[in-house]
């Protein structure tokens, strides 16, 4: 992407989305995903990713949550959301991404999430900088309906997660 263009997309993702990119990020970008976009299927398909290079990745003191702050139906629907945790773990996708791609992911992500800048670990132990979504606002727990809790578990053995992280997606209660 032309380093030119960058402020432009800053300012349509602002008036789109109300969260302000950083000034400069790297081209590419890691973006570590933990829901539904682990998913092969979706996110290729779906949100037409096609990432550089993908692998899986460790997001320390953080926990998985289902908040009903966000999702498209605020309220009712409780999708993936990090919380802070000391020495919790979140797995997930790390995803090398073009700056249009992530401006692309970015754009299709909710209002109510803000970006959090992290570092995370992949699977060969190296740490990454990358970026993922979460609400920053406290937002109550609720429970993912089946079929967006059916992409996370079909993404976590697609990925090869760890079988006790497939065995906690498992054992997480849905609405229906």
């Amino acid at each position: 992407m032309n380093s030119a263009f960058w402020p432009f997309c800053r300012v349509w993702v602002r008036l789109r989305r109300g969260r302000l990119p950083r000034r400069s990020i790297p081209d590419p970008v890691w973006y570590f995903a933990y829901g539904s976009n682990m998913n092969e299927r979706l996110f290729r398909e779906r949100r037409h990713m096609t990432p550089i290079e993908t692998r899986i990745g460790r997001l320390t003191n953080h926990r998985l949550c289902f908040t009903v702050g966000g999702g498209m139906r605020p309220g009712r629907s409780a999708p993936a959301n990090i919380a802070d945790d000391p020495g919790g773990t979140v797995l997930g996708v790390l995803y090398l991404l073009t700056l249009p791609k992530f401006v692309r992911l970015d754009a299709s992500e909710g209002r109510q999430y803000a970006y959090l800048w992290t570092e995370v670990e992949d699977a060969a132990g190296n740490i990454v900088p990358a970026v993922t979504f979460k609400v920053p606002a406290a937002a109550p727990e609720g429970r993912p309906s089946l079929r967006y809790l059916d992409l996370l578990r079909e993404a976590a053995r697609q990925r090869g997660l760890p079988a006790e992280y497939v065995a906690f997606l498992d054992g997480v209660e849905t609405r229906e």
